[in-house]
């Protein structure tokens, strides 16, 4: 059955697949997973709920924008994007949740409305709408289905990719400990391969922006460019926001976003949300779990089976045919394709 909106339309995703993923996330509730298009992605199906407002909202000319794919460093990226902004005001980002200082736009579709009050979650569009300028916005939303404002207001924004194994990995941890993913990893990754999870697929949704990586307000940089030379990233960053570090400025924020730092700062380490959002301290299978688990390029070498690694090669080489995206990307071994 498909369903309209404003700009949208929607169909609840069936077959033996489907009904397995949703059957498996164990606080999924309702139709649990929709395909919305354009651009027929996949969605929460509570995001029927969100779309029309998402597409709606007011943007701001100073804006800042953080958009990723889910589990491809946003909350590292959100952290170094929102103290320069605010003038390196360390005390204020530790003293306060980054969730609150940099919200995430869409995150309140994860759960019904029912299930947002029992958890005391506010309405997350709204928390953007209210937030005093400059706004630093996360989204893991694609390229069409974010605010439509965004193309003529063109504010700044900052694009992180990662490899997809390693996106696949850290996902299905993700599931694990915020929606009780209680399958095996190899069906969760066969979900992902056929681009049934939440936010559909990591290569389309990474390649709409890499062909927007020349215009002015976009910076397009990857996770594994950050593990290999962070203050390059962070100098990168700092230039695309004009903003200016002197070398102690540098090693400070540099040292303040390491992985170790970042894991043990509660205001992003998430371990306080997660609880909010579960009602609980650990996962819904009963394991403490971090939301920060490794912060690894190549992690998934320890989790992937040499099957599934030949299937996500393949989707890979089949979504970046005739392209001009390198992999890995790094800075240095893309220069070329950049110009």
């Amino acid at each position: 059955m498909q369903e309209k909106s404003q700009d949208f339309r929607y169909e609840v995703l069936e077959g033996p697949l489907v009904e397995r993923f949703r059957a498996a996330n164990q606080t999924f509730e309702g139709d649990g997973i929709i395909k919305v298009w354009p651009p027929g992605c996949a969605m929460f199906a509570e995001y029927r709920n969100y779309a029309d407002r998402v597409r709606r909202l007011a943007v701001r000319e100073d804006d800042v924008w953080v958009v990723t794919y889910p589990k491809s460093g946003t909350t590292w990226m959100q952290e170094m994007v929102w103290l320069l902004v605010n003038n390196l005001d360390y005390k204020t980002a530790r003293s306060i949740l980054q969730t609150e200082r940099s919200p995430y736009l869409e995150i309140g579709c994860w759960v019904t409305e029912a299930a947002r009050t029992k958890a005391n979650i506010g309405d997350s569009v709204r928390e953007v709408e209210m937030l005093k300028s400059p706004r630093c916005i996360k989204t893991h939303l694609p390229l069409q289905m974010l605010p439509e404002q965004l193309w003529t207001v063109r504010p700044k924004i900052i694009y992180v990719a990662r490899d997809a194994k390693d996106v696949a990995v850290s996902y299905y941890h993700h599931h694990r400990l915020f929606f009780g993913y209680a399958g095996s990893s190899e069906d969760f990754f066969e979900a992902l391969l056929a681009e049934i999870v939440p936010y559909g697929s990591v290569w389309d949704h990474i390649l709409d922006f890499w062909k927007l990586r020349h215009e002015p307000n976009v910076m397009f940089t990857t996770y594994e460019e950050m593990k290999k030379d962070l203050p390059g990233v962070v100098k990168q960053t700092a230039d695309f926001l004009n903003c200016t570090l002197n070398s102690e400025e540098m090693k400070q924020l540099c040292d303040h976003l390491s992985f170790e730092s970042m894991k043990n700062n509660p205001s992003v380490s998430h371990e306080i949300e997660v609880a909010k959002l579960r009602g609980m301290q650990t996962n819904i299978n009963g394991e403490i779990q971090p939301f920060m688990r490794k912060g690894e390029v190549g992690s998934w070498k320890q989790d992937i089976t040499p099957e599934i690694e030949k299937k996500i090669n393949l989707y890979t080489k089949m979504k970046l045919a005739d392209t001009d995206y390198v992999l890995p990307f790094t800075k240095e071994n893309c220069t070329a394709k950049m110009k």
